[in-house]
């Protein structure tokens, strides 16, 4: 096995694992709120992992170009799409999305 198949492997081998954990901690996060954060990771640290692992065993093709268009909409549409999310749970668990200091939201965790 040469060093760059190693490498490739491992690569692969992390994005699987921060994919895997993620979806874990889905599970046993109580709150929906807390559980947006979770989905983070597998949309940037995922897919850079795996942008790395096809640039090193193809090289800057046709592949890598796809991978990197792919990794570019990711990165860019995770915050918008967390953000949207969370107003939206919000104003269907409370009928708006302003902020008021008096107000607990529930399964944010604040305690």
């Amino acid at each position: 096995m040469t060093t760059a198949q190693w490498a490739i492997d491992v690569l692969l081998f992390s994005s699987l694992a921060v994919t895997v954990f993620s979806c874990i901690a889905l599970v046993f996060v109580s709150g929906f709120f807390n559980r947006l954060h979770y989905l983070g990771p597998v949309t940037s640290v995922s897919i850079t992992l795996l942008l790395a692992a096809v640039i090193l065993h193809s090289g800057w093709g046709q592949a890598a170009i796809k991978t990197f268009l792919v990794w570019f909409v990711l990165v860019l549409i995770n915050a918008v799409l967390t953000h949207a999310t969370a107003r939206a749970a919000r104003v269907r668990e409370l009928g708006h999305w302003t902020p008021d200091p008096t107000e607990k939201i529930p399964g944010a965790g604040a305690k």
